[in-house]
């Protein structure tokens, strides 16, 4: 059972370290509809957020990472 090792690390290379810059299509449009609340003045919750990409997309993302990108996206 030989892995190969150039096709896992290939697997583990990202573009950048902010883990919001690396999601799938399906993953984008849902943080691209968060990032529409926020333009619209409503409060969302990073502990949801985390949850949901968890359970639903298999992203486990801590809540500070969550409120490190909500930060960033109130800088807007």
């Amino acid at each position: 059972m030989s892995k190969d090792i150039n096709k896992l690390l290939e697997s583990v290379v990202s573009g950048t370290g902010k883990w919001y810059e690396n999601v799938s299509s399906e993953v984008q449009e849902f943080l691209d509809a968060i990032e529409e609340l926020i333009k619209n003045n409503k409060r969302v919750n990073a502990v949801t957020i985390s949850d949901i990409l968890d359970t639903e997309y298999g992203i486990s993302i801590t809540p500070t990472s969550v409120r490190t990108w909500l930060r960033e996206l109130n800088k807007k």
